[in-house]
């Protein structure tokens, strides 16, 4: 009985030496959200159905939590501990890019494979860089995709390019790498387009025989 008594007297006493637990930190997450795109030419655009697949990534770039330079350098990179995205990266800018080339009016309809209807172009593309650049100057955020447009009925590849956006970050904090993430992107996806419509234009001036081959790679 006196252990026991003894027992429940020391423990407040252990519990004041050795303080309370700092709380842990809450988790954020966060969309990735681009603004509404410039409405393309009447002239530059896609008949029929486009459809953009699934983006490839490697590594670190399908998973979740955002990624950082610390040094700023291209070479090295780290993952933030509490600060996720809703959802993997390549889901995300798929669902970005669908309803961004919506908005552009680029091709007749644009959808995803979950529809399973049948495609006249595919979209597909790649995820190289998608993070905050802390070093190496001031803060920063760097996004950089390969993308390419195949069309299906020859399977001859009309466009292909890689493209790259930096963005100052002025809040220097992830809530506001996230803006400068949403506008770099945003930046990105236009220049795919504009770049899309002008393949498209190019092929479609060009009277070409049949099996002919184009300068862009594109068969007629």
């Amino acid at each position: 009985m006196k252990k026991f008594l003894l027992s429940i007297l020391f423990v407040p006493f252990l519990t004041g030496c050795l303080g309370s637990a700092p709380p842990v930190p809450r988790d954020h997450y966060y969309r990735l959200l681009v603004s509404v795109p410039a409405q393309a030419k009447p002239d530059a655009r896609y008949s029929g159905v486009m459809r953009v697949e699934l983006f490839q990534a490697d590594g670190l770039l399908r998973e979740r939590p955002l990624l950082y330079s610390e040094s700023g350098a291209s070479h090295e990179v780290q993952q933030h501990d509490y600060h996720y995205w809703t959802d993997a990266p390549p889901r995300m800018l798929q669902e970005q890019l669908v309803a961004y080339l919506r908005r552009s009016g680029i091709a007749s309809s644009v959808v995803t494979p979950d529809l399973r209807v049948r495609a006249d172009y595919q979209v597909s593309g790649k995820i190289k860089r998608l993070e905050r650049l802390l070093g190496g100057g001031p803060p920063r955020v760097f996004v950089e995709m390969e993308l390419a447009i195949v069309r299906l009925s020859n399977n001859s590849l009309v466009l292909i390019d890689s493209f790259t956006e930096e963005e100052p970050d002025s809040g220097d904090s992830v809530e506001s790498a996230i803006v400068a993430l949403n506008q770099a992107t945003s930046r990105l996806f236009d220049r795919f387009v504009v770049k899309a419509a002008g393949a498209v234009s190019s092929v479609a001036a060009q009277k070409l025989p049949r099996g002919g081959t184009t300068n862009t790679g594109v068969r007629r």
